[in-house]
């Protein structure tokens, strides 16, 4: 099978290729939303500046330099969708960026898990096809122990309460049927994302440092075949969990 193709060795086409390589401010941690309100919430409320762009056939994507407590810090909305944020993870990294803060929603398949809770995804069920080019197959993969304990640590050390478990990571969420969220059930996962599964594999690939979490906001009723998108129960601000990445961000600067 095609996904069965997954091979150590370069690219053809390498991030750190001098065609693919641009200018621009590069520091040493970079916070990516899947929100793209928190960076324009970021750029109204707060003293950014641009620090460089990628580009793509759809257009050029910026980061912005944020500086708090004397270090800087990069802030960049993430790209939806496993290929897309990878493909973005690569080009950062081959510009220099070391830490990689990732944040953004998840939906809920297990109803006892409320709106707005912080959720780190220990392993991923691998229902996309981007980390089998980056990982040998397998139908999960787990996150790095050592950065989890470390990210747990952080969470740990300014009392922000979590919960730990697996998600699925699917590139279809339109076909999330009744019988498929009973299996993913059944295999541990709670939660069901885009783009986990291929992001630990790429870290682990590359070796990069990568702190990902979620906050969980709609649910996939399997039991009444509905989606329920508990709008009234999501009261948090989205800046609420920027604060979070930046808490993460100011430790890891200090390490």
């Amino acid at each position: 099978m095609l996904l069965e193709e997954f091979e150590d060795v370069v690219g053809v086409i390498e991030p750190t290729d001098r065609q693919i390589i641009d200018k621009g401010e590069v520091c040493k941690t970079i916070i990516l939303s899947f929100n793209g309100e928190i960076l324009q919430g970021l750029i109204e409320s707060e003293e950014v500046y641009l620090g460089g762009y990628l580009k793509n056939l759809n257009g050029q994507f910026p980061w912005y330099i944020y500086k708090c407590d004397g270090n800087r810090v990069a802030v960049m909305t993430a790209l939806i969708g496993a290929p897309m944020v990878v493909g973005q993870l690569e080009e950062l990294a081959a510009r220099g960026f070391k830490n990689f803060v990732i944040l953004g929603s998840c939906g809920v398949l297990d109803r006892s898990i409320e709106a707005d809770k912080i959720v780190l995804p220990a392993a991923a069920l691998r229902d996309e096809g981007t980390s089998y080019h980056y990982a040998p197959p397998g139908d999960e993969i787990a996150y790095d122990e050592s950065l989890l304990v470390e990210l747990e640590a952080i969470f740990g050390k300014h009392d922000i309460e979590h919960i730990r478990t697996k998600s699925w990571t699917t590139d279809a969420f339109y076909r999330e049927t009744p019988d498929k969220v009973k299996r993913r059930l059944t295999a541990g996962a709670q939660v069901v994302d885009m783009e986990a599964s291929a992001i630990m594999a790429w870290s682990q690939f590359r070796k990069a440092q990568v702190y990902q979490f979620f906050y969980t906001a709609d649910y996939v009723d399997h039991h009444n075949k509905i989606w329920d998108a508990r709008r009234e129960e999501r009261t948090a601000d989205a800046m609420t969990f920027f604060t979070i990445a930046l808490t993460i961000a100011k430790e890891l600067e200090r390490n």
